[in-house]
């Protein structure tokens, strides 16, 4: 039987979104996130104007969480992956962090503030199928365990954006604190390249703009992704991302030439037989130049009397002009009686190399296509991705952005591209370029190739991609494997049960515990710790370790540069273990391994933390 009563409930929410869709066409402006913003209804409406409340902004619902989630500390740390021990030897310093990007950003606030020279990022479009991870204001890392259902194994479960009307605002909480804990990383002299497409670009520049400042834009870059043309497009043909180019300081950096290619020279020739060489003949008026009221003109020593067109000003001086012709450098045609041009000898040019263009074209930097085979070349003819990047186009970004021996970063790592691109221009140009990878361990479909060939996440993918890419160009370094979990220190358990007491006031009720281990949490083990006592001194992920046993004493010894620390976990310490530490050195110990006068005597002759 027929519920008619549920029948008419429906009839009239029909009625109701065809009332919406229909106001929707005649006032597109009164919607937000495909809401009705009732204020901005009126105004159009009523024509209300507050001119005292009329300012440029760019706010969305959320923004101010934004703030408290990037001031928010973490109580999160990155464990050392051992599934991948086999490939972290004394020579790796490449980085590989499997969690989600927020949380790690913040961990490497201060062993990298001002060490990355460029960050590539391909953050999520925002597209249906796309994974926007929604952080919580008060606990980011237990809100990433819940959303992991605290199965690392598992991964996250991808949910799709479009189920809210929030699609726009959803992305922007997510993409804005990750963007301004990025920029503290940078150099003052470094770059940041964001891939997006139509969707997001517009948010994404005002994004930018806000958190890098206008002044510092380089350039929105258009890159042609593919090379056919979709006929079954609705509209057009969708052929083209953005890479918007942001510079930490604008005033500071500068870009890299790019190599010429052998078709740009093959523009020159020396049909004179030029004692200077090949040319290519350059117009001598320009499209911009200063007004003059009297009109230029410039006689050569052949009689030809030249004056630049209308609406154009001459480009070279007539001082210039005159060099030029008494060297042979003004090129009147064959014939003689041709508009006269300048030659542009090859010789002249840059010997470096050119100016980056704006438009990125498949030829030059590869498209989707190239993208997937090279990850099926890779995987036995599987991608397992369906929208890679080319490695040439990252390739090009680290030619623009980045020196032989600096650092890049990627905080969405998606198939690892970018990996495999610094790795593939270091053997090129013997660049000790290094990479940092994030990636969250979003679950791959359990329908799809990636998973029945066991890559139960995507971490899993960018991982076994880069381990492939090592072994196939048979790369001289690997790389160490971190994941985010909760901090090996009780002290942060405990603040989130006492929030009105203070980080001193916990650590002191810690250590007056009966067991050294109270200050632990369950299960941390030792290189952990190191790790996290590292980080928090400034140690990147990169430092080297080692075990040092002595007939009395164990130590991890913990060393970058010059700085060095070493560890010792043993339950109880003595004076003579200052004979161990090398003067310029650290111990990090347990408070409670000391007896007062221990602690007392060391500290007169040593460097001593206690934990």
């Amino acid at each position: 039987m027929i519920n008619l009563e549920s029948q008419d409930i429906n009839n009239h929410k029909i009625e109701e979104l065809e009332k919406v869709e229909a106001l929707k066409g005649i006032f597109p402006e009164a919607f937000e996130d495909g809401k009705l913003n009732i204020e901005k209804f009126k105004n159009l409406l009523f024509d209300i104007k507050d001119e005292k409340a009329e300012h440029y902004s760019f706010n969305w619902n959320g923004k101010q969480d934004c703030y408290k989630i990037i001031k928010q500390k973490s109580n999160a740390t990155l464990k050392q992956d051992p599934s991948h021990s086999e490939l972290d030897s004394e020579s790796n310093s490449n980085v590989f962090i499997e969690g989600d990007n927020l949380e790690v950003l913040k961990l490497l606030q201060t062993s990298y503030h001002k060490k990355i020279k460029m960050i590539y990022i391909d953050p999520p479009y925002n597209k249906d199928k796309d994974f926007v991870y929604s952080d919580t204001w008060g606990d980011t890392i237990t809100n990433y365990l819940i959303q992991t259902d605290q199965l690392r194994e598992e991964g996250y479960t991808s949910s799709k954006t479009s189920s809210t009307g929030r699609r726009h605002t959803n992305w922007l909480n997510m993409i804005y604190p990750r963007l301004w804990l990025s920029r503290n990383l940078l150099k003052d002299d470094g770059v940041i390249f964001v891939s997006i497409d139509d969707d997001e670009v517009h948010n994404l520049r005002k994004v930018m703009d806000e958190i890098y400042g206008e002044e510092n834009f380089v350039a929105n870059i258009i890159w042609e992704k593919k090379y056919t043309v979709s006929n079954d497009a609705k509209w057009f043909s969708d052929n083209h991302d953005h890479i918007l180019i942001y510079a930490k300081n604008k005033d500071i950096w500068k870009p890299n030439l790019l190599a010429r290619t052998e078709e740009m020279n093959e523009r020159y020739s020396n049909p004179d037989n030029h004692s200077k060489g090949v040319w290519k003949a350059t117009p001598l008026h320009a499209k911009s130049g200063s007004d003059n009221s009297e009109v230029f003109s410039y006689t050569f020593k052949n009689g030809t009397k030249w004056s630049p067109p209308s609406g154009t000003y001459p480009r070279f001086s007539k001082e210039t002009l005159e060099n030029y012709d008494k060297d042979n450098e003004i090129w009147f045609g064959k014939d003689g009686k041709s508009i006269p041009s300048r030659k542009t000898f090859l010789c002249d040019l840059k010997t470096d190399g050119i100016v980056p263009r704006t438009i990125w074209k498949y030829d030059d930097v590869g498209h989707n296509h190239e993208a997937r085979q090279e990850l099926n070349a890779l995987f036995d003819g599987e991608s397992y991705f369906d929208t890679p990047k080319p490695v040439r186009l990252i390739k090009r970004m680290l030619e623009i952005g980045t020196s032989s021996n600096d650092i890049i970063l990627d905080f969405f790592a998606g198939s690892g591209t970018t990996a495999h691109a610094v790795m593939e221009l270091n053997q090129e140009d013997g660049g000790e370029r290094k990479y940092i990878l994030v990636q969250l361990p979003e679950t791959t479909d359990a329908n799809s190739e990636a998973y029945k060939a066991g890559y139960k996440k995507i971490s899993d993918i960018t991982k076994e991609r880069i381990k492939r890419v090592i072994k196939k160009l048979d790369y001289k370094d690997g790389f160490k494997s971190y994941r985010l979990d909760n901090s090996n220190f009780q002290v942060f358990k405990e603040l989130k049960k006492r929030p009105n007491d203070s980080f001193e006031d916990i650590m002191k009720m810690l250590k007056m515990s009966v067991f050294t281990e109270n200050i632990l949490t369950q299960g941390a083990k030792h290189i952990d710790i190191v790790y996290e006592v590292a980080l928090k001194n400034g140690f990147s992920l990169s430092a080297k370790n080692e075990e040092i046993k002595t007939p009395r004493y164990s130590f991890i010894r913990l060393y970058e540069e010059t700085r060095v620390f070493m560890f010792c976990f043993d339950k109880e310490i003595k004076t003579d273990i200052q004979e161990f530490i090398p003067k310029s050195a650290k111990l990090i110990c347990f408070d409670k391994a000391l007896s007062d006068s221990t602690k007392l005597n060391l500290k007169e002759n040593i460097d001593l933390e206690t934990l």
